[in-house]
């Protein structure tokens, strides 16, 4: 870890990022916030990350390995950060550091809250749009916003916005900055071929639970796929479910290895997940990046970056049967499986996580980046 006072003599906008992410339970929001933030490093931005407090003894650096992390990261595990004091303490002993911050940025709502009341400025970028509207908490967030006191808020989907603006937000102060992947880390999962396609096997990593189609996992493979899912579990399968193999999770830098034995990547969001009306799947853009045929949920977010039928399927998110008959049009036509792959790999090829950074830098500080390396492609 490198310390932020040894950075002063950059000439790049200071970026403080406060995240509530605990590396001794890690999810994918510390996965999209980890790899943010190496990019902005990357990039050259001065940005210092805090987290809550560790565990003594915390194999810190062994985590960030694991996380798929290449880059020492400005990294502060701060006690006054911890959940239980709802960030009061840490914006009380940092708020001098934090209002001479070119920006100040955070996914946490509540800290969002305590950052307004003592008058920082910042960003917030917003993930689960409905939870937070059927909570009463959106509408003061979109009234902190319109008095100044956020700068702006960040979706990372197009239907996460199209919510904001529905509930009240004003339309310059919300943009739109998807998820990413590591494209050289899944970009070295080899290829597929046209035989590849005939039996296919159907892979899903990520959290296993029943409102990630855990139920649809079932019946696919009773029906004669082989499944094989990867990750911490909140529900078991049924008993005696047969062709469902089930794996523990194994560390983020280790997924695209995952996805070797596989052909199809399963993505069935049913629509009573909390976030499915906003949701940017990190898992959908690792799974196109790996050349695996993408079969998903027909919600709304998914389909800004899957077309039916071009770079991946998408399917009523709760019909098993449809869900089967997708798999058997793949065996039916294994070069137009194979096709759909490839368009799917070269789908995500803009959305690295150093394309994010690019675009976060350009939106955030806009004056500080003109010009500069900020503006080239990805």
């Amino acid at each position: 870890m490198r310390h932020f006072a040894d950075q002063t003599a950059i000439a790049m906008p200071s970026l403080i990022y406060l995240a509530w992410g605990r590396p001794q339970r890690p999810r994918a929001n510390l996965i999209q916030t980890l790899h943010t933030v190496e990019a902005l490093d990357e990039l050259g931005a001065q940005v210092r990350l805090c987290l809550p407090p560790l565990p003594r003894g915390f194999d810190l650096a062994g985590f960030l390995a694991g996380m798929g992390i290449r880059r020492p990261l400005d990294l502060r595990a701060c006690p006054s950060l911890h959940r239980r004091w709802g960030g009061w303490p840490f914006a009380l002993l940092h708020r001098g550091e934090l209002r001479r911050a070119d920006v100040v940025y955070t996914r946490v709502p509540q800290l969002s809250r305590v950052l307004a009341r003592f008058g920082i400025a910042h960003w917030l970028e917003i993930h689960d749009t409905e939870p937070l509207a059927q909570a009463g908490r959106l509408a003061p967030l979109i009234a902190l916003a319109a008095a100044g006191r956020i700068r702006g808020f960040v979706t990372v989907s197009a239907a996460g916005r199209e919510a904001l603006l529905a509930a009240g937000a004003a339309a310059g102060q919300v943009a739109v900055l998807p998820n990413g992947v590591d494209l050289t880390a899944f970009g070295s999962v080899p290829p597929l071929g046209v035989q590849d396609f005939a039996a296919p096997r159907a892979l899903y990593v990520g959290r296993i639970s029943r409102d990630r189609g855990l139920g649809l996992f079932e019946r696919i493979a009773a029906a004669g796929t082989p499944v094989t899912l990867v990750g911490p579990r909140d529900h078991d399968p049924a008993p005696g479910s047969e062709g469902l193999r089930v794996e523990p999770a194994v560390a983020h830098a280790r997924v695209p290895e995952c996805y070797r034995p596989a052909q199809l990547a399963l993505m069935p969001y049913q629509t009573d997940l909390a976030h499915a009306t906003s949701i940017s799947p990190i898992k959908l853009f690792e799974a196109m990046a790996a050349g695996r045929l993408v079969i998903a949920s027909d919600l709304a977010p998914i389909r800004e970056l899957v077309q039916d039928g071009v770079n991946g399927l998408l399917v009523a998110a709760d019909d098993a049967t449809a869900w089967n008959a997708a798999i058997a049009r793949v065996r039916a036509d294994p070069a137009w499986a194979l096709a759909m792959a490839e368009q799917g790999r070269r789908s995500v090829e803009a959305f690295s996580w150093r394309a994010r950074a690019q675009r976060l830098l350009a939106l955030t500080t806009p004056q500080r980046v003109a010009g500069s390396v900020f503006g080239s492609s990805s």
